[in-house]
């Protein structure tokens, strides 16, 4: 796996782990907040043996974004990047989410992440079947109706951070708005070392979430011929 740190001398990568996750603490604080095209709700809760339950209601209301635009089909794409703080690895629950896994840029609040999906499912969509339907993981929704992700981490283990980032979006091919991405909401789970988590950290997604979404859905469509994945169209931010 990916490691962060770049020397063999324990003193010193225990010096540079701390300063990385001091940074992305102070990233997480920071940063101006996104505008999502209607109103989030999110729910989580810490369940053993999930690290938590989460529900997160998206209703689109196009007004917000200056639109009038009528969508009947919005779901989600949700991007995750998962680390081991004692070692700094990326950590990734399959081989073709540790493959599409971003490495290497300049910003390292880009590393790490990618698209949030069980292996063998070609679609990037969150809960999305290989016909096109939703599991139970996912209800999409409508100008009229709520969207709705579930999810329940689990199989992370001592001192693991998992940040997620969730945004709707329009899939419909008639609507004027069909891959518009219609908000962003940051969720952030931190495993103890030994071994227990609260309930997750949350909040509306803020500028950087958007970068590092877009990093994740472009290495995605990289990796996705070679993985046999539905490639993503081209995505429009109609959140602000």
């Amino acid at each position: 796996m990916q490691n962060l740190t770049t020397t063999s001398k324990p003193g010193r990568r225990n010096f540079r782990r701390g300063l990385l996750f001091a940074s992305l603490l102070l990233v997480i604080s920071c940063g101006t907040p996104t505008t999502p095209c209607g109103t989030f709700h999110y729910s989580g809760v810490a369940t053993p043996p999930a690290r938590a339950i989460v529900n997160i209601d998206f209703n689109f209301g196009p007004s917000t974004c200056a639109s009038t635009c009528n969508c009947d089909s919005i779901c989600y794409v949700q991007v995750v990047r998962a680390i081991d703080r004692s070692t700094g690895a990326f950590l990734a629950p399959n081989s073709d989410q540790f493959a599409r896994t971003v490495t290497g840029t300049q910003q390292p609040t880009l590393n790490g992440w990618s698209v949030d999906r069980l292996a063998m499912r070609n679609w990037g969509y969150y809960g999305r079947n290989d016909d096109g339907s939703f599991a139970n993981t996912l209800t999409p929704g409508s100008n009229t109706s709520t969207a709705t992700l579930r999810d329940g981490p689990a199989g992370f283990g001592p001192d693991d951070w998992l940040d997620f980032v969730s945004v709707p979006v329009c899939i419909s091919h008639s609507s004027p708005c069909t891959a518009h991405l219609l908000g962003y909401w940051y969720w952030l789970i931190v495993i103890a070392p030994d071994n227990t988590n609260g309930d997750p950290f949350n909040e509306p997604g803020v500028d950087w979430n958007k970068d590092a979404f877009d990093a994740a859905v472009q290495m995605w469509n990289q990796t996705a011929p070679a993985l046999g994945k539905t490639v993503f169209p081209a995505f429009t931010r109609m959140s602000n």
